[in-house]
């Protein structure tokens, strides 16, 4: 039986799917990461250099809530915010 999985990021895998990404990696070829860029040192940029960080104190229950609503639409709590600020 194919048991089924679910990452962190809610996509699916298979044992299927780990049998093949072992034998690629036990290859001769190995892993060649063609797939990824280039390696970057630092936190990503994601909204621009001149960006500052914003702290916004909550409580257990709006913080819950927050990262509720993000994991369910597959972003982060900042991510979400941000969308949130640009829609008024």
């Amino acid at each position: 039986m194919n048991k089924t999985y679910t990452a962190v990021n809610d996509t699916e895998f298979t044992d299927e799917d780990i049998e093949r990404w072992a034998a690629a990696d036990e290859s001769e070829e190995g892993y060649t990461g063609g797939h990824l860029g280039p390696a970057v040192v630092g936190r990503p940029v994601s909204v621009g250099h001149d960006a500052k960080p914003f702290t916004l104190r909550l409580d257990g229950r709006r913080r819950a809530k927050l990262d509720e609503v993000a994991h369910a639409r597959h972003t982060t709590a900042s991510q979400l915010v941000r969308d949130l600020i640009d829609a008024l």
